[in-house]
């Protein structure tokens, strides 16, 4: 797809908040909330919804969303992409949002799903948040720089190998994007 390319032939872009980020992985996802599918299905029924709705979908700080608070906009979901490895979703970043992930204050997103009860299937995006203590575990970093990525080419460690194994991510695409 074309924002890959864009991604690989940029490497500044990895030091800076990404237009498209992996929102989730295909497969099975552990979670501190529960385990749940994400498929083809599952992008469908997320895409459809947006669509029906007519509106983009809020990335939030902290969740704050959900709660009875203020909740200031982190940046805005404006089209959800299906890729052999993952929803992805094209953002459009607020200044202060990209401040954050620039400085590392926010490294983490947290998508909240709606699963259905029968199958545990996600089917609905109700909201991503920028956090520093996402629900899904082995969550990888929004923002890396270069020489800060995990197992870039000198050092793949075990625990970077586990991660792609439990993200169903193939290790070269590992660093291109944060979940």
């Amino acid at each position: 797809m074309e924002f890959y390319t864009e991604i690989l032939s940029q490497e500044e872009k990895l030091t800076e908040a990404p237009e498209y980020i992996r929102l989730l992985p295909l497969g099975r996802i552990s979670s501190e909330k529960g385990d749940f599918l994400v498929d083809r299905g599952s992008f469908q029924a997320m895409k459809g919804h947006m669509e029906r709705r007519g509106i983009d979908i809020v990335i939030d700080y902290e969740h704050q969303t959900l709660k009875d608070i203020q909740a200031p906009a982190g940046g805005w979901i404006k089209e959800l992409v299906l890729k052999n490895d993952g929803i992805y979703a094209k953002v459009e970043w607020t200044a202060r949002a990209r401040e954050y992930l620039r400085n590392k204050e926010y490294r983490y997103l947290s998508p909240v799903v709606l699963v259905g009860k029968n199958d545990h299937r996600a089917l609905r995006l109700h909201s991503v948040a920028l956090t520093n203590t996402p629900a899904i575990n082995g969550m990888v970093p929004i923002v890396n720089s270069i020489s800060g990525i995990a197992g870039a080419d000198d050092g793949r460690d075990g625990t970077y190998r586990e991660v792609c194994r439990l993200l169903n991510l193939s290790e070269s695409d590992f660093f291109l994007y944060g979940i």
